[in-house]
């Protein structure tokens, strides 16, 4: 991993550049970890932050590539046995991860789906299946 951050942006909901890829105001401090993540700090806000901050993957000690083997074999519907088996890691570790991810997800679908505009509903489906009750009344 290099040190260029303009794929990275202040998660501080304060300061005046956050979310705003490619700034500018962020420097890397520091790389740490076996996978060797970025440490960063916001010239803006002065927080600093680990480029996992706000991932599913923030606070988990395993390696990525393994904790996204974990996460591929649980998304493609093997069990949690299985899923520790194949990729070497224990039940406990598994179970942790994913309710990490699934947690993320379910936050990360509220945030997205609280913003959508919807213009129409086509309820079609619904409309059939409540004539058919009508008509046998």
């Amino acid at each position: 991993m290099d040190r260029d951050v303009s794929d990275l942006c202040c998660v501080n909901s304060h300061c005046p550049d956050y979310g705003k890829r490619g700034a500018g105001n962020l420097v890397c401090r520091k790389l740490f970890g076996r996978d060797r993540w970025r440490f960063v700090r916001c010239r803006t806000c002065r927080q600093e932050f680990s480029e996992r901050r706000g991932t599913a993957l923030f606070g988990v000690h395993l390696p990525t590539a393994k904790a996204v083997s974990v996460l591929e074999h649980i998304a493609d519907g093997c069990g949690v046995r299985q899923t520790a088996r194949l990729t070497g890691v224990t039940r406990d570790a598994v179970m942790r991860l994913t309710k990490k991810a699934g947690a993320h997800a379910a936050a990360t679908h509220d945030e997205l789906a609280r913003h959508l505009a919807v213009g129409e509903v086509q309820l079609d489906e619904k409309w059939s299946f409540v004539g058919k009750k009508r008509r046998t009344v």
